[in-house]
């Protein structure tokens, strides 16, 4: 980190492990619950924080917010925000109700490779040019913000959209990157509790680097913008 060409740092950490990642059946995507190993790790994290942030935010589903739970209880004076960073819900959720992971991955891997980044699965669907949308919102709030120092608790698609705009911009959304987006995310699993560490200075926003579920800096992915 450079704190003289730097403004501003954020981390993007995914949520601790739900029901849905332990591969039970799951309803609703706003209300998948953390699994106790999902506890355990939220707990982990909250612990492995070296420093207090200037704001936490997290998403509004229940997992994210769970997550976050124990590092609002460790740093009470920290304010605290919900923001729409919720994660990517491509697969029309009345479709899928009371499905698994692996129930709905042939429709998943389905979806992924048309390469369509205007489709949508339904009304309760997103696009993935939709995500990217709310990737881009985020970014701009996040640099206007007067907060220097940022933790937020999200999801892993949604993380990793926000990182591949970063570094693709306009061209993020074509079908060949739509589905290099797919290719590189299964190829490089983005673990529970795992996060990004996001610069903002005069060249705009970077991904610098991973860091693992226990806060410690890992090489760079695919997805990152600096080496």
């Amino acid at each position: 980190m450079s704190p003289t060409l730097d403004r501003k740092h954020v981390r993007l950490i995914r949520h601790a492990e739900s029901a849905a990642n332990a591969g039970l059946v799951t309803t609703d995507p706003d209300t998948i619950p953390l699994t106790e190993n999902g506890h355990k790790q939220a707990a982990a994290l909250a612990a492995s924080l070296d420093h207090a942030p200037q704001l936490i935010v997290y998403s509004p589903f229940d997992r994210a917010r769970m997550t976050a739970q124990p590092i609002i209880q460790r740093l009470p004076d920290v304010p605290t925000a919900t923001w729409p960073v919720e994660e990517f819900t491509y697969l029309s959720p009345r479709r899928f109700n009371g499905s698994t992971q692996a129930q709905r991955k042939p429709q998943a891997d389905g979806y992924w490779a048309q390469g369509d980044a205007t489709f949508r699965d339904g009304e309760d669907a997103e696009s993935f040019r939709q995500l990217l949308d709310r990737a881009q919102v985020l970014l701009d709030r996040l640099a206007r913000h007067e907060a220097g120092d940022i933790l937020l608790v999200s999801h892993g698609q949604f993380i990793r959209a926000v990182a591949w705009l970063i570094l693709y911009g306009d061209e993020a959304a074509t079908p060949a990157r739509m589905r290099a987006f797919r290719q590189q995310d299964v190829a490089a699993p983005f673990g529970n509790c795992q996060s990004y560490l996001m610069a903002f200075g005069l060249d705009g926003w970077r991904v610098l680097y991973p860091i693992s579920a226990d806060g410690l800096p890992q090489p760079a992915d695919p997805f990152c913008s600096a080496p």
